[in-house]
């Protein structure tokens, strides 16, 4: 069946199940009130200390337990109930915001305690991604899995454009402390949420009798041994590492490369973000997995051409266009891989595997805008993105013959 552009009947479809449209609504809260806190605590540290230093020390707090306990999370996640595994961590993280919010207010937050709280901040984040990422699945049919989780990266990305404008808003109107309590209340609605849907279970998600470490051995096998989830891994992280740094570098190419400082970066921001959005749509109204691999093929190869050409590129507007191809093409292949692995893997391993592609995919950009911001120094941000753009167009040209392969591999429903 062909689906029109302006074709929405497959977010009907999801919207007309009781459990995801009430997940959702929670969710479009908590992703809202999660970008409100981001752009607070990093402005707060800011005034704090007025040190960069300190600003990576936020990011370290909150990337290192994801590297290092994602995985852990993953075999919870297969062990246990997913939907209470979030309600509990949506619990913690409702305490963490609460105490952002008692130790500004009373005057008693200090950089230490604020990477403390962070780094708290991102083990909860950690032991939960799996549980909530894979708990989406496990509330719709497979026929419309593509769609729920397309749904789900509109909702990420118009949260990331709303939450800093709403952070903005209470920053210069209010005390800062005002937006961690914002969080926080977003947070409880998540937790109502949760506790009001009704998902059965799923007939292969039987608890395993071994060790944690046996498990995890079990899932990462399988992510590495899986013909088609191991090449949708391997893609995933060239495109993580050798093109989607380029979102950590936006500030350095706004600063030094188009000399249009905050605005341009605002402008470089939106133009992807819109892109992302778009995209986004796109697949939740497509719906269908079938034809999905090659979409993820493409889109690896369109963003490393997009980010090359950017990399080389010296005027302000064309830098942004392109910023919305590549924004477009990270929706795609963001979306595309994670519903082509979890309609190919089953429930007892979905936790486990997916906790993979989140430490790829979280952790890859990382690692690269570190390496690649380094070499700016030396050569400029141009060079090393072009580099790596180059690579990530390479390694998709090369292994794009093997694309009807593949979707023949995770286009099909996986044996229980």
């Amino acid at each position: 069946m062909k689906h029109s552009l302006f074709d929405f009947s497959g977010l009907r479809q999801a919207f007309a199940i009781r459990n995801f449209a009430i997940y959702t609504a929670g969710n479009t809260l908590s992703l809202i009130g999660m970008w409100v806190q981001r752009l607070a605590v990093g402005w707060l540290m800011w005034e704090l200390t007025e040190s960069g230093a300190w600003l990576g020390a936020i990011a370290i707090a909150e990337f290192f337990p994801i590297v290092i306990l994602t995985p852990l999370g993953g075999v919870i996640a297969d062990r246990f109930d997913r939907q209470r595994i979030s309600i509990i961590a949506q619990t913690f993280a409702c305490g963490q915001a609460i105490a952002l919010w008692v130790f500004t207010l009373t005057g008693a937050i200090s950089p230490e305690i604020l990477v403390a709280l962070m780094a708290i901040g991102g083990v909860t984040n950690a032991m939960n991604q799996a549980a909530r990422i894979t708990l989406v699945v496990n509330m719709v049919p497979r026929e419309v899995m593509g769609t729920a989780i397309a749904i789900s990266s509109i909702i990420f990305n118009v949260a990331r454009i709303i939450g800093p404008a709403i952070a903005g808003v209470l920053i210069a109107t209010t005390d800062i402390a005002w937006a961690f309590l914002f969080n926080a209340a977003s947070y409880g609605a998540m937790i109502v949420a949760l506790a009001m849907i009704r998902i059965p279970r799923v007939k292969d998600s039987v608890p395993p009798t071994g060790s944690y470490f046996r498990d995890l051995i079990e899932g990462g096998k399988f992510t590495f041994t899986h013909p088609g989830v191991a090449a949708i891994i391997a893609l995933t992280a060239v495109n993580s590492l050798f093109a989607r740094p380029l979102i950590d570098l936006l500030p350095g190419f706004a600063g030094e490369v188009f000399k249009s400082g905050p605005q341009g970066l605002a402008i470089l921001t939106s133009a992807m973000g819109v892109g992302a959005i778009c995209a986004s749509i796109w697949l939740a109204q497509r719906g269908r997995i079938t034809g999905l691999t090659g979409i993820v093929f493409i889109g690896v190869l369109v963003n490393g051409a997009a980010v090359a050409v950017f990399a080389m590129s010296t005027n302000l507007w064309t830098g942004a266009a392109l910023l919305a191809v590549s924004g477009f093409t990270q929706a795609c292949t963001g979306t595309g891989t994670q519903t082509l692995i979890q309609s190919s893997v089953t429930d007892r391993l979905r936790g486990r595997v997916m906790s993979v592609w989140l430490v790829i995919g979280r952790g890859g950009p990382a690692l690269g805008a570190m390496v690649m911001g380094t070499l700016a120094e030396l050569v400029g941000f141009g060079p090393p993105l072009l580099t790596g753009a180059l690579v990530t167009f390479l390694a998709a040209a090369i292994v794009m013959p093997r694309r009807q392969k593949i979707a023949g591999i995770l286009e099909r429903a996986p044996v229980v």
